[in-house]
């Protein structure tokens, strides 16, 4: 009598470690895969390299102030991103990204001055923004 007593005590245990140890394993995999994201996180914002942009190279548009730009590298790839302005430039090099991004910034100024009277918020505070930083010569 006290074997089969020991048998149904132990088959309810066994049942509760099995459980236990498929949620361990779930929250392990969970673990895992949080540190796979982070990992991806601290690698991309490692590859970033802050400078600062003081001319546009363009004839007629002059910074009076610089634009802060970010250097990333994805890839064999140079992206350089003006977070205020919400832009980005692409190159092979950063020289090209750069310039990219100048004519990006360049042709963003010339659109948004015809179309200024007609802005909607969040064009007008990036026209704002460019007005802030930039001065135009006259050809």
């Amino acid at each position: 009598m006290l074997k089969r007593e020991e048998r149904l005590i132990s088959q309810p245990a066994s049942a509760e470690v099995q459980n236990a140890d498929t949620r361990t394993a779930v929250e392990l995999r969970q673990i895992r895969d949080e540190l796979r994201q982070l990992t991806t996180l601290l690698t991309r914002a490692s590859s970033r390299r802050p400078i600062l942009l003081y001319s546009l190279r363009h004839p007629h548009l002059k910074l009076v102030e610089p634009l802060s730009v970010a250097l990333e590298y994805d890839e064999g790839q140079v992206i350089a991103c003006a977070p205020d302005l919400d832009l980005f430039g692409y190159g092979d090099t950063e020289n090209e990204a750069l310039d990219d991004l100048r004519r990006t910034v360049a042709d963003l100024y010339y659109a948004l001055k015809e179309e200024c009277a007609s802005l909607g918020p969040m064009p007008a505070q990036v026209w704002d923004y460019l007005v802030q930083t930039t001065v135009e010569s006259q050809p």
